[in-house]
């Protein structure tokens, strides 16, 4: 069946009451919507619908306001038999779903006016009906669904799963390009149809306006209309089954974000003045440590020490040129390879790296603990990164340095334990599943030690003779490698983020002895390399999962060698938690944080057990489900803190 303008008009056109009656409908007229003859019959392409209304809020849309229990029971009957229920909330003292508040529920079905419950007129206690429906079998359709979600759960309204939202479905459908995800910008892109926004940021508290209840009304009823585009086009990009993905994992993400971290502000603050402390003690060695130079032995930075800013770069350089360092720049891997020749880079790399600790993290953070919870609350995307892994903002957890003294302050609840758990070698794995090497399947398959396996072939010795400090070179080699790492970054990668030391030379000799050991992964590389020479410029999971790049960008090597791995991590960790979420409720353990592949729970005491169990078997179902026959792994810790 083609799906034309006048198919979309049906889905919202109602018979026509006396506008004068209470709660009336309104429906949309002939005149009130244009439609391009030759246009009519055409099938869904960029802008397939005849609707070119410019501002669809300009003209009347059919809805109902309920501000009584007993209108609210007769309104919702015809939902019951609905398959699909567009919902969307306005909320009154802002968007924080622990200070503001449901003013209005809109509710949307096909061929029947938009139902706008007003919370305010209604006692919780009659809300029963709207309770029921909500955790109903309907799919439940919204743009952004996060937010109605946890604006809903606070307000005691929790909707279950099926959900389709289509921001993520947008963003699926997207992935890799720029693009405004806004509902208005999808609008106007899918549909072209002009939403007017002004009143999204209105005073929703008090009387309402016919224009604030017009407005609210198509906010729920214009998803409807966007999820039949938007699912069609994901069948046709072979994405349906990754949105499904996204769908489902919704709820965990919402809850997670509700749920928040507890950090110990005194213990925080103790952290802090040591920094500060590092930090002073750093900036003496700068103005002390002697640079070599050809005629003698000059004091570092001395003549500038009380003139320049070690934080910026213009200075700095000045001064180092000035001592006769041979540098045009003083960006981070510029000075990284000249570390060892001059103590004083050292020193300045790592005053840096504590200066942007203390300013972004030390004094950053605890502005972030809620005023009402105690806790942070990051704003988690679901697909924040274009390989569709997780991202989080306001503050940026992923980012916490991972040393033992800064993780340590985020704890446990009175009464609670952390659950951390981490899929072990997770990234090597999936390069051996989508690589097909034989070494690796069946050192996997073996249960070997890979770190082990790679030093003893890079290193030319018996698997019996490999020690601790060969094996943490094997590690360094397999996590820098497997995504086509350069001899020269994979030594400044050894170096910086593994305090290792490698010649230029040694690196280019792991590199070459890793390939030809690993000759599976060598292909897989190969095969990359020739489709970007190509010009590709589409890269896919196993599960289907798709990241795009726009005719004006090309992609870099590493990017096209990283999107697989990486995009399938994060399948593997979104069905995990998906999984998770139902069986994780009936419990009394909440998930808190994910960075990558690593799940991070907040848990009772005396429910440790359970809930470790229950953890365990979601991640490893979820990660089997991609990798058979390569086996899964889970780590799990039960810790006081996120640091141990």
């Amino acid at each position: 069946m083609k799906l034309t303008a006048k198919s979309i008009l049906r889905l919202y056109s109602s018979p026509r009451t006396s506008k004068d009656s209470p709660g009336s409908f309104y429906s949309w007229s002939e005149t009130q919507v244009m439609m391009k003859h030759n246009q009519s019959a055409n099938l869904l392409q960029n802008k397939p619908h005849a609707i070119t209304i410019k501002n669809i809020s300009s003209f009347n849309y059919p809805y109902q306001l309920i501000n009584s229990a007993a209108a609210l029971e007769t309104a919702l009957k015809p939902f019951w038999q609905a398959k699909i229920i567009g919902i969307d909330c306005e909320t009154e003292g802002g968007t924080d779903p622990h200070q503001a508040k449901i003013r209005l529920v809109q509710l949307a079905i096909p061929n029947h006016p938009v139902v706008i419950v007003d919370l305010a007129a209604i006692d919780s206690e009659d809300l029963s009906p709207l309770r029921q429906l909500l955790r109903g079998n309907a799919l439940k359709v919204g743009h952004n669904l996060k937010f109605e979600w946890m604006m809903l759960t606070q307000a005691g309204l929790q909707p279950s799963r099926p959900f389709f939202d289509t921001y993520l479905a947008y963003r699926v459908l997207t992935a890799g390009l720029k693009r405004s995800l806004s509902l208005e910008a999808i609008a106007d892109q899918l549909l072209n149809v002009k939403l007017d926004k002004r009143l999204q940021t209105s005073d929703w508290s008090g009387e309402l306006t016919a224009a604030q209840l017009q407005y609210a009304a198509i906010d729920a009823a214009i998803v409807l209309p966007l999820r039949i585009y938007l699912k069609r086009k994901l069948k046709r990009a072979l994405l349906w089954e990754t949105a499904l993905l996204e769908f489902a994992c919704l709820p965990a993400v919402a809850q997670m974000e509700l749920n928040g971290m507890l950090l110990d502000k005194a213990q925080w603050q103790l952290l802090k003045e040591q920094l500060e402390e590092q930090q002073k003690a750093l900036a003496r060695e700068l103005s002390s440590l002697q640079i070599p130079s050809p005629n003698k032995q000059i004091s570092l930075l001395a003549e500038f020490t009380n003139s320049i800013n070690l934080r910026s770069p213009k200075q700095v350089l000045a001064a180092l040129q000035a001592q006769g360092v041979s540098v045009s720049s003083t960006n981070t891997q510029t000075l990284i390879p000249l570390a060892n020749e001059y103590p004083v880079i050292q020193a300045l790399l790592d005053y840096r790296s504590l200066s942007t600790r203390i300013s972004t993290f030390a004094e950053g953070l605890p502005q972030h603990i809620h005023p009402v919870t105690g806790r942070i609350h990051p704003n988690w995307f679901q697909i924040g990164a274009k390989s569709g892994r997780f991202s989080c903002r306001e503050p940026n957890l992923q980012n916490i340095p991972r040393d033992k003294a800064t993780r340590q302050c985020f704890k446990a609840a009175t009464g609670y334990v952390l659950l951390k758990a981490d899929y072990s070698q997770i990234e090597l794995r999936i390069m051996a599943k989508v690589s097909g090497d034989r070494l690796l399947i069946a050192a996997y398959s073996k249960g070997e030690d890979l770190h082990k396996l790679t030093a003893s072939l890079v290193l030319g010795k018996p698997l019996s003779d490999i020690n601790p400090e060969d094996r943490q070179l094997g590690k360094i080699i397999n996590f820098g490698l497997i995504y086509g790492m350069g001899a020269k970054k994979f030594k400044n990668l050894a170096q910086v983020e593994h305090g290792r030391t490698l010649s230029l030379k040694e690196a280019s000799q792991f590199r070459k002895r890793f390939f030809e050991s690993y000759a599976g992964i060598a292909e897989f590389h190969k095969n990359v390399r020739q489709n970007w020479l190509k010009g590709m410029r589409e890269s896919r999971t196993l599960g289907g999962r798709r990241r795009l790049w726009s005719k004006d960008s090309k992609p870099l090597l590493n990017e096209m060698l990283n999107n697989p791995i990486q995009g399938l991590s994060a399948d593997i960790t979104k069905l995990a938690l998906a999984k998770l979420f139902a069986p994780l409720n009936r419990t009394g353990g909440r998930l808190i944080c994910v960075i990558h592949d690593e799940i991070l729970l907040e848990c009772p005491i005396a429910e440790v057990e359970t809930v470790k169990a229950l953890l365990k078997r979601s991640m490893v179902w979820a990660g089997n489900k991609f990798l058979t026959p390569i086996p899964c792994e889970v780590e799990i810790q039960m810790v006081k803190s996120w640091g141990g």
